[in-house]
Parts: structure tokens; C-alpha cells; sequence
């Protein structure tokens, strides 16, 4: 089973992650999940999430429809759009002494590819997160520190499903 949506759904799919929240996203993943199966929530002793474990073991038409759920939550967004995301990010900036155009869509692209694992809406939210907290473009690595543990918890989740259907 494996994470795919048709062109239809993962057009929905972009138009609902780009105009939700990821907690919102996030709230409707945990709340669809538990409609579906029987798992819980482990957690560090900070209560960070260290994962998700499955209580019992669901039958393949619930896997399809968990691994259809998260195929929803993980969808990224094009690449093009993250550029022109990125460029509007970049544009409330101090910009990069010496750095040429042909230097600032380099970089632009770079982050971009850096940071296509994210889904639509934790994309969003970590540019906007920078734009309001940085004054220089940042690098890939800030970027990816305000999205990434929201990312995290979607993967926990996602690797509790993907291991079920090896079983």
C-alpha cells in the first residue's frame, strides 16, 4: 500500500492544507485516525510524541483508509508554488549583500527541494514562522527547525500505519 492520491484528491487535497492550519490539520488527522483504528500515543518524558503504536491490529480496509488519510495530510506542494512562497518570504527580508539574481533563485530553489517532504500546510506555516521571526533569509535549516516537529508527528504516524501493512 503506498501513499497516492488521484489528481482530483490531491488537488482537494492542496486547496484544504493551504488554507488550514497545521493544528487544524493535525486535530482532523488524530480525530479521523481514531475513527479507524485502535492505536496510542507514546510519549518522552518532556511529552514530546516518541511515536504511535497500534493496539490492535487493524483489518486492510482500515490500513486503506488510514494510509488514505495520510496521503491527504502529507501532501506537498508543488514546487513552483514553494518557490514563489519562498520569494515573497525572502522579499520582507534584508537582502544578502553580493548575492546576484541569478544567487537569490539558487538558493530559492535549493530550499524549496530541501524542504518538499513537508506537506502543503507545515510548508506554509514554517515560512511563515521565519518571515515573522528572522530579519536575513535564513537558511534551509531554519526553515525546516519551525516545521519540523509537526512534520514528525505526521511521519510517527504515518510509520505506524506503513508498519502494519508489512505484517
Amino acid at each position: 500500500m503506498q501513499l497516492q492520491l488521484s489528481k482530483n484528491k490531491k488537488a482537494q487535497a492542496l486547496q484544504s492544507l493551504t488554507t488550514t492550519s497545521p493544528r487544524e490539520v493535525e486535530a482532523r488527522v488524530l480525530s479521523s485516525l481514531e475513527s479507524i483504528l485502535n492505536y496510542k500515543e507514546e510519549l518522552n518524558p518532556d511529552f514530546s510524541v516518541r511515536g504511535y503504536k497500534l493496539v490492535s491490529k487493524p483489518k486492510a480496509d482500515e490500513l486503506e483508509k488510514a494510509l488514505n488519510v495520510m496521503a491527504f495530510a502529507m501532501t506537498p506542494m508543488p514546487q513552483e508554488h514553494m518557490e514563489q512562497e519562498l520569494l515573497k518570504c525572502m522579499m520582507v527580508m534584508v537582502k544578502p549583500s553580493q548575492e546576484s539574481k541569478e544567487d537569490i533563485a539558487m538558493r530559492i530553489r535549493l530550499i524549496a527541494r530541501g524542504l518538499s517532504d513537508y506537506p502543503a500546510d507545515i510548508f506554509l506555516y514554517a515560512v511563515k514562522s521565519v518571515s515573522h521571526t528572522k530579519t536575513f533569509f535564513p537558511s534551509l535549516s531554519e526553515f525546516r527547525d519551525a516545521g519540523e516537529w509537526r512534520y514528525q508527528k505526521r511521519v510517527k504516524l504515518l510509520d505506524m500505519i506503513q508498519n502494519a501493512t508489512k505484517r
